[in-house]
């Protein structure tokens, strides 16, 4: 079979919708964007050094925490100068 055997395709036929006159065409309307979804583990890396900053700071807090508990139970504080506080600001509240 040659090229010039080949039937030429056909359109289907539709009426055409009548244009306004006088005004500019009727263009139709854009399609909706395509939803991107992330590929498959795409976030990983992310949540990675997202965990280990979190665990970094949780060892920085617990490390700081057993410092202070340490220094706190070998030699504990006056508290005078909280009661003295807490006097003064209880006052202020009570007029």
């Amino acid at each position: 079979m040659t090229r010039d055997n080949v039937p030429n395709p056909t359109q289907p036929s539709t009426s055409a919708p009548a244009q306004p006159t006088g005004g500019a065409p009727v263009q139709p309307a854009d399609p909706p964007p395509a939803v991107r979804q992330a590929a498959i583990g795409a976030d990983v890396p992310a949540a990675i050094v997202r965990g280990a900053a979190q665990g970094a700071a949780q060892g920085i807090a617990r490390t700081f925490l057993a410092r202070l508990t340490e220094e706190f139970l070998a030699d504990p504080p006056d508290w005078e100068w909280a009661r003295t506080v807490w006097g003064f600001v209880k006052g202020l509240w009570q007029g």
